[in-house]
């Protein structure tokens, strides 16, 4: 299978997974923390396997101890917020705002790794604002609900991990390293909830974990994949506009299958544009 071919099957994956979590935590019965605590153990499982059927390779954690512990608080907390907001917002609309994500990443490397900002970058970052500036007009006036501040909490999160990543990688297997990316958030939940052992019954509901395990093995095949894409010669130049498209690809879906055509215009139009602005912080 093609490097190509790998990184389409991992915008469609990760694409149904956004469109599953919501499926997922719409019901306001839905605790986010037990199903963020099952989450992050499931996809720990599944690409923990796929590690150790290409060889694990022991990471510096001991060498680099603050940066897995941001792992995990970053990650842990940044799950928690996405489960929370898509309970009460749209797949589509949080999709647009999480890839904000991207803008926190080049704020933090302009700050601890002293990278240039070129005016193709503060174009990306007009791009990226003003799509989330769209998204969150309603009459004309600007308005976030407190899902949408969760998501953009979310985003900020993650962005400060992906750049604390670039540092543990560089002395890491990237498989390896995603493996324990997933287990590291989901212990951490863990500890700081561990009510939610108690909130686990709700799984008992056969419908409701395989929606959780289908929502697990999408998102896992979605990182696996990626991964392969680059073993396989994808440059990050060829795989990151390929990724990118995962934004447009869950509006659409989100309309399809979730109904969520209202504004629908103004989705698109605020996609592209966070789409291009991402592109532009690469």
């Amino acid at each position: 299978m093609s490097w190509f071919t790998l990184s389409i099957i991992s915008v469609i994956t990760l694409a149904i997974s956004n469109l599953l979590r919501r499926v997922l935590m719409k019901d306001d019965k839905s605790d986010a923390v037990a199903y963020s605590l099952v989450f992050q153990l499931m996809c720990a499982f599944l690409v923990g396997l796929f590690a150790f059927s290409h060889g694990f390779v022991a990471l510096p954690v001991f060498e680099l101890p603050l940066n897995f512990l941001l792992t995990m608080v970053l990650y842990g907390t940044g799950t928690l917020l996405l489960f929370r907001a898509v309970q009460t917002t749209e797949a589509s609309k949080a999709t647009i705002l999480a890839s904000s994500s991207t803008l926190w990443a080049v704020i933090v490397a302009l700050i601890l790794l002293g990278e240039s900002f070129s005016v193709l970058k503060i174009i990306g970052v007009g791009l990226i604002l003003g799509g989330i500036i769209l998204i969150s007009l309603k009459k004309e006036v600007f308005s976030l609900s407190r899902g949408d501040l969760y998501v953009l909490c979310s985003a900020l999160c993650y962005g400060i991990a992906f750049a604390n990543d670039t540092f543990i990688l560089r002395q890491s297997d990237v498989l390896s390293y995603t493996a324990l990316a997933f287990l590291l958030p989901g212990l951490f939940i863990l500890a700081i909830q561990p009510k939610a052992l108690r909130k686990l019954g709700s799984f008992s509901n056969l419908g409701v974990l395989l929606r959780m395990a289908i929502m697990s093995i999408f998102y896992s095949a979605s990182a696996v994949t990626v991964y392969l894409a680059y073993q396989k010669g994808g440059a990050a130049s060829q795989l990151a506009p390929i990724g990118q498209s995962v934004v447009i690809l869950t509006v659409l879906l989100a309309a399809i299958f979730l109904g969520e055509r209202e504004n629908l215009g103004k989705k698109f139009v605020a996609a592209i544009m966070t789409t291009i602005g991402v592109l532009l912080l690469k």
